[in-house]
């Protein structure tokens, strides 16, 4: 459950590849403290309304990233890969992954290019790396630079 989970359906190993959980966490967080400023607001006379406004959107900013970073989450199994973000599942076949782009930088940022689509994952997911690698040797891409 570290980010890298391996499971067995129907005889078939499948690697589960999750955002960091201290993101979930941190944003659950976030989420709270705002919620807690809004409440208290409620405790004062002649507030405005873009006050309100401002910390109800931060309430809401807050939850759609929890939910983002608790939903997505990326399975690899002997036939392809299945992406899970907040509100869509793609699935790939080895065979329709066309190219993994690397672009470097803070937040490394992997673009996986197949021929129904893209989708991408970043350095925030816990054992990114290795899910990089594992990709293109199962796609049979060129290798990754070094």
């Amino acid at each position: 459950m570290d980010g890298l989970e391996r499971t067995v359906e129907g005889k078939q190993p499948q690697q589960v590849f999750r955002p960091r959980r201290v993101l979930a966490a941190t944003m659950a967080a976030a989420g709270l403290l705002w919620l807690g400023v809004l409440v208290y607001l409620f405790n004062f006379d002649g507030v405005p309304l873009k006050t309100f406004l401002s910390a109800g959107f931060f309430v809401v900013f807050f939850a759609v990233s929890l939910t983002y970073y608790g939903r997505t989450r990326i399975e690899v199994d002997s036939r392809g890969i299945t992406c899970r973000g907040m509100v869509r599942t793609r699935r790939f076949s080895f065979a329709d992954i066309r190219k993994l782009d690397v672009l470097p930088g803070p937040v490394t940022v992997y673009a996986i290019r197949g021929s129904k689509g893209f989708v991408h994952f970043t350095s925030f997911f816990r054992h990114h790396r290795y899910l990089a690698t594992l990709l293109v040797e199962r796609a049979g891409l060129s290798p990754l630079p070094g």
